[in-house]
């Protein structure tokens, strides 16, 4: 028996064999299919780094895909971050967001390459983090207050150091409510920069706990300061800058991760379900906490409004502090 089609009847078999099913572009039943790129805007050996390469093995384990960590340094994370605000919207491309490159630059550089707000699709915060204030060894300084005595008696005479933009304004901040006036030498991530004062080219930073408390306990710097309101659990005997005498003065750092705007909503939820259960289970917490670091996953919707409020936040310190550029 023979059948006899409309040319109508052909088409429309032809159109739907061609379209995609309902949803398909919301539903990651593949997902992921292969290796997924991290794009780590600084170099090897600084904070953002070492979570990431902290995490990496539990998420890898938990996507059954290998994460793939794409250090690109440059411009004080902005590198970085314009790749991957630029790379398609697919879930194979993410990116670590911490508070320089997303919160800082973008009120210090008049056209970074991306808007923070618009071209990202925030997953999660990561850690919070205290800076720590150190100093080398052969400074004549035992404590914050000795430091900012001798820097006031030989203004310009001292360096200070800095592996991001984060750090730079959190010391320019500090050093103007001190009154003090250092010279900055800038470097290329937090390793550099702690690097640099383990070696007197500089001879005092502000840097997060993973590259500089292995150098502080092996006493090749010496802590003086935390900016946080509370102790560091790791270095329960170093002061806040608010016991030392400036109240108030409170500044947490912070890391998070984003994909690429407009990626699938499901894609976003299955990579924040997975790096949260990576978070808060099995032995990743635990390696943060030693390093220093407080794990502080949260929803996509919590993390983009803080993003938001960040970014209003270093707006207006950067306007009201004077500070006009990074360098």
């Amino acid at each position: 028996m023979q059948r006899s089609f409309t040319l109508g009847a052909i088409l429309a078999l032809a159109a739907s064999a061609l379209a995609p099913a309902a949803g398909a572009a919301e539903k990651p039943s593949t997902y992921p299919d292969r290796p997924i790129r991290l794009m780590v805007p600084f170099p090897p050996g600084g904070g953002t780094d070492l979570v990431s390469r902290t995490m990496q093995p539990a998420l890898q384990q938990r996507l059954g895909q290998q994460i793939v960590i794409d250090n690109r340094g440059g411009a004080q994370g902005v590198v970085g971050t314009q790749i991957a605000a630029s790379a398609a919207p697919d879930g194979y491309t993410l990116v670590i967001a911490e508070i320089g490159a997303t919160a800082l630059a973008p009120a210090l550089i008049p056209n970074p390459g991306f808007d923070v707000v618009k071209d990202f699709e925030p997953i999660t915060q990561l850690i919070t983090q205290p800076y720590i204030m150190s100093i080398h060894p052969s400074v004549p300084a035992k404590n914050l207050g000795e430091f900012v005595k001798l820097a006031q008696a030989k203004p310009g005479a001292l360096n200070y150091g800095s592996g991001n933009v984060t750090a730079h304004v959190m010391q320019e901040v500090f050093f103007r409510t001190a009154k003090i006036s250092l010279v900055h030498i800038p470097y290329k991530g937090s390793g550099p920069s702690v690097a640099a004062l383990v070696q007197n080219e500089v001879q005092t930073i502000f840097s997060g706990p993973g590259a500089a408390i292995p150098q502080i306990k092996a006493g090749r710097l010496r802590a003086i300061a935390v900016t946080t309101i509370k102790r560091s659990r790791e270095l329960p005997e170093i002061p806040t800058l608010d016991e030392s005498g400036y109240k108030g003065f409170e500044i947490s750092g912070w890391y998070g991760i984003m994909a690429p705007a407009k990626t699938p909503k499901a894609i976003v939820n299955r990579l924040n379900s997975d790096i949260v259960a990576v978070l808060t289970t099995g032995e990743t917490p635990k390696i943060l906490a030693a390093r220093g670091y407080d794990p502080a996953p949260t929803t996509p919707e919590a993390f983009t409004k803080y993003l938001r409020s960040e970014v209003a936040r270093w707006s207006k310190a950067v306007k009201d502090y004077g500070i006009k550029s990074i360098e």
